[in-house]
């Protein structure tokens, strides 16, 4: 699946969940803040790398920063290159 507009189903089979800011429209995504709860139904080994930096409470809750999941403060310094693989794939595809 390439697209999935229901975060609910899109969790069900996501690998990684990355997170952005929502700058101001916050209240407005609420709906689509990631939780524990919502990590827990996602299959097992999926990792959240939320996009730092990040507000606990506003694109991911407390309890998912506290869930095996999050992959860790560390994983900002495999963004670029994961970003940078991402631009070329799409400028060259």
């Amino acid at each position: 699946m390439l697209w999935e507009e229901d975060l609910h189903s899109a969790m069900l089979s996501a690998d990684v969940v990355i997170t952005d800011g929502p700058g101001p429209h916050a209240e407005a995504l609420v709906p689509y803040r990631v939780t524990a709860e919502l990590l827990d139904t996602a299959p097992d080994g999926v990792r959240l790398v939320p996009c730092p930096p990040f507000i606990r409470g506003r694109e991911v809750s407390p309890n998912a920063v506290a869930h095996s999941a999050f992959a860790g403060y560390g994983a900002k310094r495999s963004l670029m290159p994961v970003q940078q693989a991402v631009m070329a794939w799409a400028l060259t595809g």
